[in-house]
C-alpha cells in the first residue's frame, strides 16, 4: 500500500511540474500546442482518407449494381459498354471533394497552427515589453534624485580633486543609464504605428531645435556643428519620434567624434531624385568596421571600439535600433556608408507631406566615397 501512495505521489508531481512548465514555460508551451495540433489534424486526415475510400467503393459498387440492373432490366448491353465511363466518373467527383476537403482542412488547421503556436511567444513578448516599461518607470525617479544629489555635492568647493572626479564620473554614468532608460520607454511608446501620430511639420525646425539642445556638448569637445538645409523641408511625421531621431544621430556622430582637433559635423536637409526629404549627418569620427556596419541596427550591440581609444563609451547601444525602427513607423529609408578612419555618413529620406512640392532643384545620387562600405534599409 505504501508503494502504491508513493507512486501515485510521485505521478501527482511528476503531472503538477510538467502542467507549471506548460503554463510558464512559453517554448515548451508552443511544442505542446502544435503537437496537438498536428495531432488533430492527422486523425482528421486519416478519417477522411478512410471516408473517401468507402465512399468511393460503395458509389462504384452502386454504379455497378445500377448499371447491371439496366442492362438486365431491357435486355442490351449498352448499359455495360458505358460502366467503366460512369465508374471514372464517380471516381474523379470522389476525388475532387476529397481534394477540396483536405485544401479547406489543411487552410483551417495553418491558421489555427500559426495562432496557438505564436499566441504563447506573443503573450511572452508583451509581458517582457510591460516589464521593462514598469521597472523603467521606477528607476527614473531614484536615478534623477541620485543624480540631482552629485551635482549638489559638487558645488562643495571643499571637495578633494580625487572626490571632484570621481562624482563627475559618476553623473556620468547616470547620464548613460537614464539614456538607455529613455530608450527603453520609446521601444513602448513610439515604435507602434497607432501610437505615432503624424502630422504635417517642417523637418529643419526640429534639426535645428536638437542642433542647438546639443551646441554646448559639441563644443565642450571642440566639435563643430554645421547646418545646411533646402527649401523642401516638409514631411508627415511625428514630432517626438523625429526628435528622437535626430537626437540619437547626432548624439552618436558626437560622442564617435575624436574631441579637440576641430572636428566637424554636418547637418544637411536636401531633396533627392525621387522628390523625398533627405537628413544627412556627416561625422568625421572613427568610422564603423564593415563587419559590424550590418549589425549596427541590433539592440546593445557593439563593435570593436578598443581602437577608439575611449571614443563612444558613453552610449546605450540602442540609438540606432531606435532610429531604425522610428525610420519604419514613417515608412522611410535608412542609408550608413562608414569606413574605419574616414567617419560615417547617416542619411535618412522621408515621404514629403501631400501638399508640399519639390521648387528646387533635385539633388543627384550621393556621392561614392573610395573604401567605404554601406548598409541601407527600405520601408518606403
Amino acid at each position: 500500500m505504501m508503494t502504491s501512495n508513493h507512486s501515485l505521489k510521485q505521478f501527482g508531481a511528476w503531472v503538477t511540474a510538467l502542467t507549471d512548465r506548460y503554463r510558464f514555460n512559453p517554448f515548451v508551451q508552443t511544442t505542446v500546442n502544435i503537437i496537438v495540433i498536428l495531432f488533430i489534424l492527422a486523425v482528421l486526415l486519416i478519417a477522411i482518407s478512410g471516408w473517401a475510400i468507402q465512399y468511393t467503393q460503395n458509389n462504384t459498387v452502386g454504379s455497378i449494381r445500377y448499371h447491371i440492373q439496366q442492362a438486365q432490366s431491357v435486355g442490351s448491353t449498352t448499359p455495360i459498354k458505358t460502366l467503366p465511363q460512369a465508374i471514372e466518373t464517380v471516381r474523379a467527383r470522389t476525388l475532387l471533394y476529397v481534394f477540396l476537403g483536405l485544401i479547406g482542412l489543411i487552410i483551417m488547421f495553418g491558421y489555427l497552427l500559426i495562432r496557438f503556436s505564436l499566441s504563447p511567444t506573443k503573450e511572452s513578448l508583451l509581458l517582457q515589453k510591460r516589464f521593462i516599461g514598469n521597472v523603467a518607470h521606477e528607476i527614473r525617479t531614484p536615478l534623477a534624485i541620485i543624480k540631482t544629489t552629485t551635482e549638489v555635492s559638487l558645488m562643495d568647493p571643499a571637495l578633494s580633486v580625487p572626490m571632484r572626479e570621481s562624482l563627475e564620473d559618476t553623473i556620468v554614468e547616470l547620464d548613460r543609464i537614464s539614456e538607455t532608460i529613455n530608450n527603453l520607454l520609446s521601444f513602448d511608446t513610439l515604435m507602434q504605428p497607432g501610437r505615432a501620430k503624424k502630422e504635417p511639420l517642417d523637418l529643419g525646425k526640429i534639426v535645428e531645435t536638437v542642433v542647438a539642445r546639443h551646441q554646448t556638448l559639441a563644443a565642450s569637445r571642440g566639435i563643430i556643428l554645421s547646418m545646411s538645409m533646402g527649401n523642401k523641408r516638409k514631411i508627415l511625421g511625428n514630432p517626438t519620434a523625429l526628435e528622437q531621431i535626430m537626437t540619437n544621430l547626432l548624439k552618436n556622430a558626437i560622442n564617435y567624434t575624436p574631441q579637440d582637433k576641430g572636428e566637424k559635423i554636418q547637418i544637411n536637409i536636401e531633396s533627392d531624385y525621387r522628390h523625398r526629404v533627405v537628413l544627412v549627418i556627416i561625422d568625421t569620427g572613427i568610422g564603423i568596421a564593415q563587419k559590424d556596419l550590418y549589425h549596427v541596427f541590433e539592440p546593445f550591440y557593439r563593435g570593436d571600439t578598443s581602437r577608439a581609444r575611449g571614443i563612444g563609451t558613453g552610449t546605450s547601444g540602442l540609438g540606432l535600433a531606435i532610429v531604425n525602427e522610428l525610420v519604419r513607423v514613417h515608412q522611410g529609408s535608412l542609408s550608413i556608408k562608414s569606413a574605419v578612419g574616414q567617419g560615417t555618413t547617416v542619411a535618412i529620406s522621408f515621404p514629403p507631406a501631400p501638399e508640399s512640392e519639390n521648387p528646387e532643384t533635385l539633388s543627384s545620387e550621393p556621392e561614392d566615397n573610395e573604401g567605404m562600405h554601406e548598409v541601407s534599409v527600405d520601408f518606403s
